[in-house]
């Protein structure tokens, strides 16, 4: 996993903690925008993973040639 992919993954973690607060406190508003910024990191984190995955899979491929 990269340095970024790790950052997002620590990124998600916080804003869950922070939904959840926001949450409890009645601040619906506030949570859902929170919940959009979680989808955000999953996409995010997804397209680093993807880009990731395609250099290993290009780096095996040109090996085997």
């Amino acid at each position: 996993m990269t340095k970024r992919a790790k950052t997002l993954e620590l990124l998600k973690a916080e804003l869950s903690k922070l939904c959840t607060i926001a949450d409890n406190e009645g601040f619906e508003m506030i949570a859902y925008f929170i919940e959009t910024a979680m989808r955000e990191a999953d996409e995010q984190l997804s397209q680093e993973t993807r880009a990731v995955m395609g250099l290993e899979l290009r780096l095996q491929s040109s090996r085997a040639l």
